[in-house]
Order: structure tokens, then C-alpha cells, then sequence
């Protein structure tokens, strides 16, 4: 796998990783573009089970695998499979001639991790023609990994062939918009860590730096830095906030609120002086609320006004998506975002972006 490299396209934050000689693709949409003659590509997978983090007495989690789909012809997505073991599994079949084709992960980081291993075609894999776009990145939590978008309206149950990432509201604004992207998400996630947690999991002004937290903490190595100089985002939209809120929704004591919303708003200017760094001055960071809940908007208002007139920076902006309209969009699963919601978002973002002139 290891000799094709330099003929791919990687797509999001990928890891190469010796031991095992495959690439892993773990991130929501991540994955690769190959470019070959032939009728017919497959590839051999490696799979890591994850679970869901649970309140305490609760049921085990059950484990969970990763899934994937194939892309062609420009959006269309084929060949969605579940991979749950080792071994070769089929991308695509067609007719003889030179291809392109782009596998995607489109169920989350937190839900199962894909390997690389191997690539095989009836003919030659070909050098891909990379094309320069603007990159987006999207950081969040379940609402950016389009957790249960497909499922049944409001359904109690999760699952990850229903985690649709191609058609997340960040992938679908990036693709209108001619960007490349990648989605740094979490379903859970907070901005930071709240004084009393309720879930012993990282957030993400702890994991952002890596490349990939989650994969290095699973194989009990110490996580390795992303490189952002060679991978600069023109645009970075944060939507988080909505996990944040738990801690003070949990929390019996009233007068704990107004600390507790101060503490949410310090860490979040706290992560936007992160972004800044690690990003550079030339990036337009986009903060954002929404869809499912709006109770810290105030306080990302706060911390995005304070840090600009601490600092100056004029690009960062702020803005809440529309809620979720039960009526005409219905619920994914455990009232996340529907795919109506997702795709109503995905336009919102872009038509954001367009208004602020970043795009």
C-alpha cells in the first residue's frame, strides 16, 4: 500500500501507520481517490470496533463498526457496506476503461476505524490529477457527523449505516462551494471539558492539535501532531456548544449557572486563540449554534466579540443555524438532524459563507 501512496488522493486527516503498513481513515469522509483501467477495484480493509459511551448501570455499548461507500461520476454514492472483519471487499464493478473512484467513510471517527491495506484492479492504478480547491474543515460534534440522519424519524436506536457523512450539512456546503474539506467530529464532543463531567471523554480543544487522538489513544501510543502548515484550511466552521450545555442542564444547584456559562465562555475564546494559532492569520474562522440547541449561543457571542477586540482579528465570524422544523423535516435518530435538516444546513452554510464574502 505503502508504493501507491503518492498516486492517491487522501481526503481529511489520514494516518499512515507502519506496524500494520495501512492507512487509516478514520475521520467522517475521509478516505481516497484512485484512479485506474480497468472493469473493476477493490481493497483490502482493516477494521477497529469502538463503543458508545454510556451513563453509569447502563447497558454495555455494543460494538460498533465502520461504514463506508463508494463515489463516482461526481456524487454519486454507491456500494454502501458495513466492514466488520479483515479482509478484501469489493469498491466497484463496470465497465472496461480508465476510472476514478472515491472511497468514503461515512460513519464517524468514535464509531470504528478503517484501515488501508491493500488496492487491486483488473488493469493499472494510475497517478490522480489533483485539483486545487479551497479547503473547509468543519469541527463538531454528532450534529456534524450526521449521527442517525437516516434513520427513522426519531428513532431510539443508532446506527452506523445510517450515519451518512456524504450528505452532513459541512460536506454538502463544501461540495456547492467547490471546496475539498474535512470533518473533525466527535458525536459528544464539548468544547472543553466541563468542572464536573459527566462522560470520561476527551473534548475538543484537548484532541484538535492531533491528527488522530482517538486511533493513537485506541493503539496506546502518544498522539502524534497534525501538520498544519502543509495542510492549511482557507475556512474552519466551528459548531460546538451543544454538548457544553449538559453539564449546567444536569447540574441541581441554580446559582452555579451564571460560573458555569463563564466557564464555557473563557474555554471557547481560549479554543478560538488555538485555531488562530495553529491555523494561521490568512484562515476564516466561522462560529456557529444549531440545529438541535441554542442555550450557550450568547456566550459564543461573548467570546467571539471579546477575542476580536482583544486581537484585532476581523476574520472571525459568528452566526446560529435555523432550528430543526419538526413538521416538514422530521428527526434522525434520538432527535438529531434528519437528512432534510442536513441538507437545508448544508445551503444555510453555504449561502452564510457566501454572504460573509468568504466564498
Amino acid at each position: 500500500m505503502k508504493e501507491l501512496l503518492s498516486k492517491l488522493i487522501l481526503h481529511g486527516r489520514t494516518v499512515w501507520e507502519e506496524e500494520t503498513q495501512a492507512l487509516w481513515c478514520n475521520w467522517t469522509c475521509s478516505g481516497i481517490s484512485v484512479r485506474f483501467t480497468g472493469s473493476r477495484l477493490k481493497a483490502k480493509l482493516s477494521v477497529l470496533a469502538d463503543k458508545m459511551p454510556v451513563l453509569p448501570g447502563s447497558p454495555p455499548s455494543p460494538d460498533f463498526f465502520p461504514h463506508i461507500g463508494v463515489v463516482t461520476d461526481g456524487e454519486n454514492l454507491i456500494n454502501r457496506q458495513d466492514i466488520t472483519a479483515d479482509g478484501w471487499y469489493d469498491l466497484w464493478q463496470g465497465e472496461q476503461g480508465e476510472h476514478t473512484v472515491r472511497l468514503v467513510k461515512l460513519s464517524e471517527n468514535s464509531r470504528g476505524k478503517l484501515g488501508i491495506l491493500a488496492l487491486e484492479c483488473d488493469g493499472e492504478i494510475l497517478p490522480c490529477d489533483a485539483e486545487k480547491k479551497p479547503v473547509m474543515e468543519i469541527i463538531g460534534d454528532s450534529i456534524t457527523c450526521a449521527f442517525g440522519s437516516e434513520s427513522a424519524d426519531n428513532s431510539p436506536e443508532f446506527l452506523c449505516s445510517e450515519e451518512n457523512g456524504w450528505t452532513s450539512y459541512g460536506a454538502l456546503a463544501a461540495r456547492e462551494l467547490g471546496c475539498e474539506w474535512r470533518q473533525i467530529c466527535v458525536s459528544g464532543i464539548s468544547v472543553c471539558r466541563p468542572e464536573h463531567p459527566m462522560f470520561p471523554m476527551a473534548s475538543m480543544d484537548e484532541i484538535y492539535r492531533f491528527t488522530d487522538q482517538l486511533f493513537d489513544e485506541k493503539r496506546g501510543k502518544a498522539p502524534v501532531d497534525f501538520d498544519f502548515k502543509a495542510n492549511p484550511a482557507d475556512i474552519v466552521v466551528l459548531n460546538l456548544g451543544t454538548n457544553d450545555s449538559n453539564a449546567i442542564r444536569f447540574c441541581p444547584d441554580f446559582g452555579k449557572y451564571a460560573a458555569m456559562e463563564d466557564w464555557f465562555r473563557d474555554h471557547y475564546r481560549a479554543f478560538l486563540a488555538q485555531l488562530r494559532e495553529l491555523n494561521g492569520p490568512d484562515t476564516a474562522i466561522v462560529c456557529t449554534l444549531g440545529s438541535m440547541d441554542y442555550y450557550l449561543y450568547d456566550q459564543i457571542l461573548q467570546a467571539v466579540e471579546q477575542y476580536k477586540a482583544e486581537t484585532g482579528d476581523e476574520k472571525i465570524y459568528a452566526f446560529k443555524f435555523a432550528g430543526i422544523n419538526m413538521m416538514t423535516e422530521g428527526y434522525g435518530a434520538m432527535a438529531h438532524p434528519s437528512a432534510k435538516t442536513q441538507e437545508r444546513m448544508g445551503r444555510e452554510l453555504a449561502f452564510r459563507l457566501r454572504e460573509l464574502g468568504i466564498c
